[in-house]
């Protein structure tokens, strides 16, 4: 399903496309404006020439009855002083309301944050469909098999949950495998959001997975005709939207990687399918916001080694002193984590570079050769 980025095409690894069941994220609360702050406090204007002046005060030796004091300015004085009084009161007030209503506010704000939002919609329903069987997945009860298909029909329509989790619609079930093992029974139970057993990944070539694991759902192998997991990639586990032929994540909304990526364990991997040196594979991996594949355990191998199709490179260096390997963090690649090919490394200081082969094993390789490549980032 997934299509390969070109190294000179410059596309950067941003999250999945925006779809129905993964709207993108952003804050529902509009920010409060800060409070006003409180005016300063103006001082009383000095009069200006020719205005009368202030009222006299006591033991000046001027009298209330004579002139300058009766002039009519004094007791207009008193009210704007009295006001001013007030009018200060009244914003000190008003600020410590003010505060404390803001400071309310704020906390119901972060308390509303704080709640889970409700779970999006599952995605529009469709039909699973086998072109080499010429059939569709149908459930009986809690078994799944394959029949031809009827659009109409609820007992054959899935529909995509969050977390990469199939609803059968008629049963509102999901799709759920009984083990992680190859041969396991596929079949249908009540729907859990931290289930590993009923998160399903498409893989390239329409094969559909259970998450991180090369088991992938078929038909065809099991003797009583029920769904079941299987670590062959023939026809009979390759599946796609009845009608359109499109494959079956494209209906998903919540892809865990982007579009030409794949979901494995906990890590989402992208596989050239051009080559190049090792500096320049780095330099690919690192503008994506990923890094070149550093396999850190024996399960990670084992899940590379089931999808890798040819020899590529590996982030790991030993050109700082000859024969200790380093990861692009500086960590020391130990005996318990690195899984050398019989009499290998072997090139001296000419092979500072290495590469991991299709069965999972290492060889030393020089720098300024040649290879594909594997990112590893996050989902």
């Amino acid at each position: 399903m997934y299509g390969n980025v070109d190294p000179g095409q410059g596309k950067v690894w941003v999250p999945g496309p925006d779809q129905d069941l993964c709207p993108p994220e952003e804050n529902p609360y509009e920010p409060l404006d800060p409070p006003s702050a409180p005016s300063s406090q103006k001082n009383v204007p000095t009069s200006p020439p020719g205005a009368p002046r202030p009222c006299p005060l006591r033991g000046s030796g001027v009298s209330l009855g004579s002139p300058r004091a009766t002039h009519g300015w004094c007791p207009r004085g008193r009210w704007v002083l009295v006001a001013l009084g007030v009018s200060v009161l009244l914003n000190v007030l008003l600020i410590a309301f003010g505060a404390r209503h803001v400071s309310a506010l704020t906390a119901a704000l972060d308390a509303e944050k704080e709640k889970s939002l409700p779970p999006p919609t599952a995605s529009s329903s469709f039909l699973l469909y086998n072109a080499h069987h010429a059939r569709c997945v149908v459930a009986t009860g809690h078994l799944l098999g394959a029949t031809p298909c009827q659009p109409r029909s609820p007992s054959q329509r899935f529909q995509w949950l969050p977390g990469g989790r199939l609803l059968h619609s008629g049963s509102g079930l999901c799709v759920t495998a009984t083990s992680a093992r190859n041969l396991a029974l596929v079949r249908l139970s009540r729907c859990q959001e931290g289930a590993r057993l009923q998160r399903w990944q498409c893989q390239p070539g329409a094969l559909l997975a259970l998450q991180g694991q090369a088991l992938h759902f078929n038909y065809g192998n099991n003797a009583q005709g029920e769904v079941m997991l299987y670590t062959g990639t023939g026809e009979w586990s390759r599946w796609v939207v009845h009608g359109t032929g499109e494959e079956a994540c494209a209906r998903s909304g919540c892809p865990p990687c982007s579009k030409g990526w794949v979901f494995s364990g906990n890590s989402c991997y992208f596989f050239s399918q051009s080559e190049s040196t090792w500096a320049e594979a780095q330099k690919f991996c690192s503008a994506l916001g990923a890094a070149l594949l550093e396999l850190e355990d024996s399960q990670e191998k084992e899940q590379i080694q089931a999808l890798l199709q040819s020899p590529a490179w590996l982030g790991i260096r030993d050109e700082e002193q000859e024969g200790t390997w380093k990861r692009g963090n500086g960590s020391v690649v130990g005996p318990e984590s690195s899984w050398w090919h019989r009499q290998e490394p072997n090139g001296g200081t000419l092979e500072n570079c290495a590469v991991v082969g299709p069965d999972g094993n290492w060889f030393d390789f020089p720098c300024s050769g040649n290879e594909r490549w594997v990112c590893e980032g996050d989902p």
